[in-house]
């Protein structure tokens, strides 16, 4: 007998976590909210570069400075090398088309990387859905799909962006994750 299609799901322990939670109906809203703002924080970990968000953030704070408002698309073009594929590509794209808008403030940066990364979560919502299709059935599919976008919406994904950026580092995105470990524990009120 299995524990549930998410043991053998081909992703990453964090979100395994996320389609574990999802799948089970006693989980409260707020494990899976805490569950993928983790597995995003293991996606960032993995995925992104050394220097690009530094370079991200060096490029907005020269162009404050700077006479000339029209330079910093240029600056972030550079930084297409360093952000690789994946994540780091995304979190460029969206920061570029902020720009490219006239939208070049510390809240549209943290606005463009909160999108990317919300991106993010939402191709690991359907790749998890996908997976629960061929592993389960397609209402069971459906049902942990719609728990995972409705943790999408409520978590604190721009909380993890902030961080991400360092700009307001006396906050965390995540609280902390309570492990329960006997029946006396019981489900999180």
């Amino acid at each position: 007998m299995s524990d549930g299609p998410y043991k053998s799901l081909p992703m990453r322990p964090g979100w395994q976590r996320v389609a574990k939670y999802g799948d089970i109906s006693a989980s409260a809203p707020e494990e899976i909210n805490d569950a993928l703002v983790g597995a995003l924080q293991g996606d960032c970990r993995s995925d992104l570069r050394p220097g690009l968000i530094d370079g991200i953030v060096n490029a907005f704070k020269d162009q404050e400075l700077s006479l000339f408002k029209d330079q910093l698309v240029p600056q972030l073009e550079v930084l297409r090398e360093v952000a690789g594929s994946g994540l780091g590509r995304t979190i460029l794209d969206y920061v570029v088309e902020t720009v490219e808008r006239g939208r070049n403030s510390n809240d549209d940066l943290e606005d463009a990387v909160a999108n990317a990364l919300t991106d993010r979560a939402t191709k690991g919502s359907r790749q998890v859905e996908e997976h629960y299709c061929r592993e389960s059935s397609a209402p069971r599919a459906r049902k942990v799909r719609a728990r995972i976008d409705g943790a999408i919406q409520n978590a604190s994904i721009k909380g993890l962006a902030r961080d991400l950026l360092k700009q307001d580092i006396s906050r965390t995105s995540a609280r902390s994750s309570f492990k329960q470990s006997g029946l006396d524990d019981g489900v999180r009120l």
